[in-house]
């Protein structure tokens, strides 16, 4: 089963960036449906945000395992402030 992708209700990601920023967190969610779930990866996965940096703008999601979800919570616009966090 896939994971979901959403977003906080406080994070904004300009309207022409959505479609990418869904596509590459799904390629992720392809991806980590193939680490085990007794791998190690998870206890740092689980434990941190990561980030993806496309069209000038920086994304912090994070990976909720036991619920299968990726979870953006933080966007701004690279060089300049923060959008939301």
């Amino acid at each position: 089963m896939r994971y979901s992708v959403q977003y906080s209700e406080d994070v904004h990601v300009p309207a022409e960036l959505q479609p990418g920023v869904f596509e590459l967190l799904l390629d992720i969610s392809d991806i980590l449906e193939t680490i085990p779930s007794s791998s190690a990866f998870w206890i740092g996965a689980d434990n941190g945000v990561s980030e993806l940096n496309l069209g000038g703008w920086q994304f912090q999601y994070r990976i909720e395992h036991l619920e299968r979800r990726i979870l953006v919570v933080g966007a701004r616009q690279l060089g300049s402030q923060a959008r939301s966090s």
